[in-house]
């Protein structure tokens, strides 16, 4: 299964599904997936537990998934935060409404119960819901939590449940004595986190609000929701501190996760720097050749040798994609040192080899001319050049090809030698050695034991 596939058991059937995306609202979390026959899923999450599962390939307008969808923040299926917090579920097991409601109720109080409920009101009965908030409010009443009561018509408030019933309530006068507790947003934080969470996640912007949701998490053991609100924030507004504090989540990530999430995000010139920090560290040639090639940031003098290693050891399809841009590129890269530059280049030349007439790969090199670089490499190419229509020089040409790390246009320059000269040993010796260094030990073997025939 890719990064984005997972599984489900909903139906008494285990059933695999790729995750499109995800959304952080509010405490919940809803996840939109979708199955090979193109039916879609949505998975909901209450802080960190997964909730429930369900089959719908529409969802109704103003209900809680079609609210988080409009007004939460979106992460992509492949995303890091989506593929953690699917590995962070021991099992992902689907239940009907009916049993989702018994079994909410041994786990969570009565409010909490409610609210939970409340984000299946796309695949619930039309008033059920409000019926729900309503039962449990007069049970409240008649229990004496007059407190408690004025709480769950502010979670309804909150979870965008504005009826008539909760205002008359609201304005009750045995319950006006508790709204001065949510006149100050501390107050609610201390006396009510359910609803200062609601509150405060609708306006993140407010530096009090946000930085009491981020201790809320913290205390929560929650870090997924404080990547995701700092991830929000960041991109609105770059912060140095809210970067350090990303980054120091994200070191508990893998590296290539860390990659990923740092790709995610608004490409500021901070961003990229830490970006090209992980990418330097990961040992990645490809990934750094990717991020080198494309990136507009240069990295540290310290870097040089990681770069032209990585050059060394990335496919070559890598670098080979990399033609029409990786010229200035190196330019940029080699601090203006020739020896740095001929080292750097010749792995693309390698590379370009493979899918590039030997006259474009000359003309790819004219920018370095025009910068006053005459590279030793060039002088190579241009005899390689030379000798192609020589038959004289296919020897020579050979180990050119070798050099380039060319083996397969290199034993057909070696096998036409053997032909032109049978008694020379050198062609033989090298076609031993390119087909051993191509793994095809049958070959080499063959030619290795020619040349001890031709030894005798």
């Amino acid at each position: 299964m890719s990064n984005c596939q997972f599984q489900i058991h909903s139906d008494k059937k285990n059933l695999t599904l790729t995750a499109e995306q995800l959304v952080f609202y509010k405490q919940s979390k809803v996840l939109e997936a979708s199955d090979k026959n193109a039916n879609h899923y949505y998975l909901i999450f209450y802080k960190n537990d997964f909730i429930n599962g369900i089959k719908r390939n529409q969802i109704k307008l103003n209900s809680h998934v079609h609210q988080a969808f409009k007004n939460g923040i979106h992460f992509s299926g492949s995303h890091p935060l989506t593929t953690h917090l699917l590995k962070s579920q021991a099992s992902l097991h689907c239940v009907s409404i009916n049993q989702l409601y018994k079994t909410i109720q041994k786990s969570y109080p009565k409010i909490e119960t409610a609210l939970i409920i409340s984000y299946f009101d796309s695949f619930t009965k039309a008033g059920s819901v409000e019926k729900l908030f309503k039962r449990t409010f007069y049970d409240f009443r008649r229990n004496g939590q007059n407190l408690t009561a004025y709480q769950l018509l502010k979670t309804s408030l909150n979870s965008g449940r504005d009826s008539k019933f909760v205002q008359d309530m609201m304005n009750d006068l045995q319950l006006q004595k508790y709204k001065t507790i949510y006149e100050d947003i501390k107050n609610v934080y201390e006396n009510d986190p359910i609803n200062f969470e609601a509150i405060s996640f609708d306006v993140l912007a407010q530096e009090d609000a946000f930085d009491l949701l981020i201790q809320l998490y913290s205390e929560q053991d929650r870090p997924l929701d404080e990547l995701a609100i700092r991830t929000m924030r960041l991109n609105n507004k770059f912060s140095k501190s809210n970067l350090t504090a990303i980054l120091q989540i994200l070191s508990d990530f893998s590296m290539e996760d860390q990659i990923l999430f740092l790709q995610s995000l608004k490409q500021t010139k901070a961003v990229k720097e830490q970006l090209m920090n992980v990418i330097m560290s990961s040992g990645n040639a490809n990934a750094i050749v990717e991020f080198l090639m494309n990136a507009s940031i240069t990295p540290q003098q310290e870097h040089t040798e990681t770069t032209i290693q990585a050059f060394e050891k990335a496919d070559k399809e890598v670098l080979s994609s990399a033609f029409d841009r990786s010229g200035k590129r190196l330019l940029e890269l080699c601090n203006n040192e020739a020896h740095t530059l001929d080292r750097m280049v010749k792995p693309f030349v390698s590379a370009f080899l493979e899918d590039y007439q030997l006259n474009s790969i000359l003309t790819w090199l004219n920018p370095f001319q025009a910068a006053g670089y005459h590279l030793p490499i060039e002088r190579k190419l241009l005899k390689m050049a030379a000798m192609m229509e020589d038959p004289d020089q296919q020897f020579a040409l050979g180990e050119l090809y070798v050099q380039f790390q060319q083996l397969e246009k290199s034993i057909d320059c070696f096998k036409w030698e053997m032909e032109m000269h049978p008694e020379d040993r050198k062609p033989v010796t090298y076609l031993s050695k390119v087909y051993h260094q191509l793994g095809n030990k049958e070959e080499a073997a063959a030619y290795q034991q020619l040349l001890i025939q031709m030894n005798k």
